[in-house]
């Protein structure tokens, strides 16, 4: 059975324009499709009956349309079944035109938005209008108590079908409330902000950076929000899942630093940067920079694209699980996942549902296979990471980002299961056993090369033997991929990577010099 609201629109000359561009391949994919978007369910209900304003067009006798907006408080728009959505037409806008139409022609279009988090949904139906002379307790039920405004007829469109679509192009759009319910700290006048980086501090810190126009910031959940950088440069956004950019910010110490911050791009978002940023209160001020920092309009500057968490290609299934913030990369997988008809699984926890951030977005691109859990909520529900990770399958391939307690979790259960550490791939969002207020200063001897050098109490391992010039390769610096591995000869080794499995550990020769410590205040490396 054709997909029914396809089978409405593509008409012929539809079909003719569709090869003419040489996608008629593509319509008939959607013609195809076993989806029957001819019955409300529960998410097309929840959608619709947020909403305080719609368009909707007609067309008259003469084959003209006419598009009228209507708006009234939240919910005025009901869905009265599977079948039916209804909703008053309020004194003081008689709609002649839009009635009249209607006379000639029963045929309506409905087009709903929800701009915060762009999204659309398309419905054609057909309607019938009950006046309050016909029906009187029919209108006076769908009027909304408290709004005002009495109905004098009700409007009853009865589905014939719907789409959603895509949300390229759609500018997202916020009322007073909501900008004030996004950001309520900006009104506190403790919350200090930061200078944006100048040019020459930008030029100080030696890498390649480029500038970036902030042209949205969206609140998505409790203290997480999303920016959209535009380049300025011309520089190209390629989406690439997994990847992270890197952004100037200002710390405490008024000094400024690059951050990574994953994108969240998917395939079809290529004007600009987009990235999710967790407001952290015991972090080193990256995200009260981006939080309280950038407006509307601000230019940023920031690394481009790279990817050390990279989707593995051709596989047969891919597990995705999230932890908070770790839904920025894990979405970015599912998007491009989504995009290529790959088959995938998406296990996201958090803390309550306020924590929740892009959970409509998980919701529709993993389906049935999308699996939401809240630690902290009455009753908990909880992600059970045996039954997951069950067992080893050749070709599934396991992606998992959020705090280090989850990815260990993860890592411990799978090395017991069997899982081959080739379909285990990681990203941490912030270690914070890095850093520890009991970490003293360290003394390390280079054997090979017969130095030593002084560790701060502050400082990693590596950064101390960069300081002092000695070669050593990294990357993440953040204790996940090993880039930064060194022999160690004596000391008795503070773990506190996730990357080294228990057997390098447990031998305690190596240790990722990144995060990683000794327990005494004496170590002594193979370099």
């Amino acid at each position: 059975m054709p997909h029914p609201y396809v089978k409405r629109m593509f008409t012929g000359t539809v079909k003719n324009v569709q090869e003419e561009y040489g996608v008629r391949e593509m319509g008939q994919q959607l013609e195809d499709s076993p989806v029957a978007h001819d019955v409300f369910a529960e998410r097309e209900r929840e959608f619709i009956e947020t909403r305080d304003s719609f368009y909707m067009a007609t067309v008259n006798s003469d084959g003209w349309p006419y598009v009228q907006h209507r708006g009234g408080p939240k919910g005025f728009l009901q869905v009265i079944d599977e079948k039916n959505i209804a909703f008053p037409d309020f004194r003081g806008n008689d709609q002649y035109i839009s009635v009249g139409n209607l006379r000639s022609t029963d045929k309506i279009s409905l087009i709903l938005m929800d701009y915060p988090n762009r999204r659309r949904l398309k419905i054609l139906g057909y309607c019938r209008i009950v006046t309050e002379r016909e029906d009187l307790m029919q209108v006076a039920k769908l009027e909304p108590e408290g709004y005002g405004y009495s109905a004098h007829r009700a409007m009853i469109i009865t589905l014939d079908s719907f789409d959603w679509n895509c949300p390229q192009h759609i500018v997202p759009r916020y009322t007073q409330e909501e900008i004030e319910a996004m950001l309520p700290e900006h009104s506190d006048p403790a919350q200090a902000s930061f200078s944006l980086p100048t040019t020459q501090e930008i030029e100080n810190l030696g890498d390649r950076f480029v500038p970036v126009e902030v042209t949205g910031i969206c609140g998505q959940a409790e203290n997480i929000s999303e920016f959209i950088l535009r380049p300025l440069d011309g520089t190209p956004v390629v989406p690439n899942a997994g990847a992270h950019i890197r952004i100037a910010v200002r710390g405490h110490d008024e000094q400024v630093k690059a951050n990574a911050y994953s994108l969240i791009n998917g395939p079809e978002q290529r004007t600009a940067f987009n990235i999710a940023v967790l407001k952290e209160t015991d972090g080193e001020c990256g995200s009260y920079f981006m939080h309280y920092t950038p407006r509307i309009g601000d230019r940023l500057y920031i690394q481009p694209p790279k990817n050390d968490f990279p989707l593995v290609e051709n596989v047969s299934r891919s597990i995705l699980i999230a932890g908070g913030i770790g839904i920025t990369p894990i979405l970015s997988m599912a998007r491009a996942l989504d995009a290529a008809d790959g088959s995938f699984e998406i296990h996201y926890t958090v803390r309550t549902r306020a924590h929740m951030a892009f959970k409509q977005q998980v919701a529709e691109l993993a389906g049935d296979d999308g699996h939401f859990y809240y630690s902290r909520e009455e009753p908990p529900t909880k992600l059970n990471l045996n039954d997951v990770l069950a067992e080893p399958k050749v070709g599934t391939h396991i992606y998992v980002c959020g705090p280090k307690p989850l990815i260990e979790t993860v890592i411990a259960i799978a090395e017991v299961k069997g899982w081959p550490k080739e379909q285990m791939h990681f990203e941490l969002f912030g270690n914070p056993s890095a850093k520890q207020e009991s970490d003293q200063p360290i003394e390390v001897e280079l054997r090979r090369s017969g130095k030593t050098i002084q560790v701060a109490k502050d400082q990693s391992v590596l950064d101390a033997l960069l300081d002092a010039g000695v070669t050593v390769g990294f990357s993440c610096k953040r204790g996940e991929c090993a880039s930064c591995k060194v022999s160690v000869v004596e000391g008795d080794i503070d773990h506190r990577d996730i990357v080294l499995d228990s057997y390098e550990k447990e031998a305690g020769n190596v240790m990722c010099s990144c995060v990683s410590r000794v327990k005494g205040n004496r170590l002594v490396l193979d370099l």
